[in-house]
């Protein structure tokens, strides 16, 4: 019942019935939209095609991650709160300026994400399911969410503990940091050059995660985890500096073990005799 929930609240999005400010979905959708206008107008690799190699799979993943596998998730989680404590109110913030309290949560839950990020690199098991996301051989937009859906089940507990540490968060924060970062994630994964210049320490930029992205980086371990912030990775010694030249090879060796269809990706992971 509560999934059918879930599902009827995409629908009252899509269908226009909810205010604006709660509409994610047509917020992404035009976000998308303006970002593959912009690839067309200004591409950064001009020789890479605007139908690039896998984009319609990319679409489906967009819709699917943040719509459908993003909602079983989270009830998972509501489900496992009746038994785990997940409010610990360690900090209270709501006294200070609402900018403040929404920096706060926004660096926190970014830099749990980074870790995470790392151990789905570092720990050969979680690897086999972040192989769907580097598998993009030409990145654009929409491939910000090609990734598998149990990355869903890895990032929840960043946001879960980022609201059980802080005390009081409003459930306007949770979805402005989330539009924030979906806003910084499509950029990142674009076809357009970014570089913020002297913010590149402090942002992430389509110009340093192209570079995450890159199949000789990855087989040194991988570079640029970030994902709105940079700065961990030049606190932790993991950064490489922004590059003009965007023409670079993608993917990960032995991607040809990695199915092309979706719904072989979908289990893809599961099994033991995955590339390593």
């Amino acid at each position: 019942m509560k999934l059918l929930n879930g599902l009827h609240w995409v629908w009252m999005q899509m269908t226009f019935q909810v205010d604006w400010t709660d509409n994610v979905f047509w917020f992404v959708t035009l976000l998308t939209g303006v970002l593959l206008i912009v690839e067309v107008v200004w591409p950064w690799r001009a020789q890479q095609p605007f139908r690039r190699k896998d984009w319609a799979l990319d679409l489906v993943y967009l819709y699917l991650n943040l719509f459908i596998f993003s909602i079983a998730v989270d009830l998972v989680y509501r489900w496992l709160g009746r038994w785990v404590p997940m409010h610990w109110n360690i900090l209270d913030l709501r006294t200070l300026p609402v900018f403040v309290q929404l920096s706060a949560f926004f660096v926190l839950q970014d830099f749990l994400q980074w870790w995470v990020h790392r151990l789905l690199h570092l720990n050969k098991l979680l690897w086999r399911f972040h192989q769907v996301h580097h598998s993009v051989e030409q990145m654009g937009v929409a491939s910000h969410f090609r990734y598998h859906w149990m990355e869903n089940v890895f990032y929840k507990p960043t946001t879960l503990a980022t609201l059980s540490i802080f005390a009081g968060v409003e459930p306007k924060f949770v979805v402005i940091v989330h539009a924030f970062t979906l806003v910084i994630g499509h950029l990142n994964h674009s076809n357009i050059q970014i570089d913020w210049g002297p913010l590149r320490y402090v942002f992430n930029s389509s110009t340093m995660h192209l570079l995450h992205h890159s199949r000789s980086h990855l087989r040194q371990g991988g570079v640029n985890f970030g994902l709105s912030l940079s700065c961990w990775d030049y606190l932790f010694g993991t950064a490489v500096n922004p590059i003009n030249d965007g023409e670079i090879e993608l993917g990960f060796d032995g991607m040809e073990a990695l199915p092309s269809e979706l719904l072989p990706q979908l289990v893809h992971g599961f099994r033991a005799s995955q590339s390593k």
